[in-house]
């Protein structure tokens, strides 16, 4: 008989793979696999990219949710490779999502204030801080680049409040003006950080909450909500 932990692993991998496809509906006119991208980038949509190192802070955030919830022999299970897809996809879909909701901060007008940019700083330095020298080399990215990764999130939420509850529309429309270009050789090079003591530091999101509130990008949820669902 099946255990109730490998039906959890299954509910909370099922629920990736809904939400990663969901979330990327729309977003994009057109997906494009093209050249002449720059070294680290890993898509762009609309005028905006993303680069792998800012995919990378996605990745290990939610691959730190999994973890907690299922143990970081979780990659060796049966679902193990069927759940690492489903986390790069999901890393993707919000990576994209939040990228979305950035070009909507700057049609409506919409800007961090002061206060909120210390805030942002303050943030990164915690996040950064607490990083081992295995995550700060897997990820790879600059201070500065992940304090700006800081303020996003807590503009898309700008975004998202500002809207209410008539975002899923405009955010549906917006992105079926948009063109989304993803590098296919670099995503081909994405992977999951081989850390083995990943749980023992704070994860992106965590942080982010710490400073400025609990933030789903609006659709998504987290992994930590749904693996909750599962097990009750």
């Amino acid at each position: 008989m099946e255990n109730s932990g490998k039906r959890a692993m299954r509910c909370a991998l099922l629920l990736l793979m809904l939400i990663a496809s969901f979330a990327m509906t729309g977003c994009g006119k057109r997906l494009v696999m093209t050249r002449g991208f720059g070294k680290e980038e890993l898509f762009r949509i609309g005028n905006t990219n993303c680069t792998i190192q800012e995919y990378n802070v996605f990745l290990i955030n939610l691959q730190k949710h999994c973890e907690r919830t299922f143990g970081h022999a979780v990659w060796e299970s049966a679902e193990g490779d069927d759940l690492k897809e489903a986390i790069e996809q999901r890393a993707l879909s919000e990576a994209s999502r939040l990228k979305v909701m950035l070009l909507l901060a700057v049609q409506d007008n919409i800007m961090l204030t002061d206060a909120e940019e210390i805030m942002a700083d303050e943030a990164q330095t915690e996040y950064y801080e607490s990083l081992s020298e295995e995550e700060k080399a897997y990820i790879g990215i600059e201070e500065e680049v992940l304090q700006d990764l800081f303020e996003q999130y807590a503009l898309a939420q700008k975004v998202y409040n500002s809207i209410g509850t008539n975002f899923e529309e405009r955010y549906d429309s917006f992105c079926m003006t948009l063109d989304y270009d993803l590098n296919e050789s670099l995503w081909n090079t994405v992977a999951l950080a081989d850390i083995e003591n990943l749980v023992d530091t704070p994860g992106f999101s965590e942080v982010y909450a710490k400073y400025f509130g609990t933030s789903s990008l609006g659709r998504d949820r987290t992994i930590e909500d749904e693996s909750e669902g599962t097990q009750q």
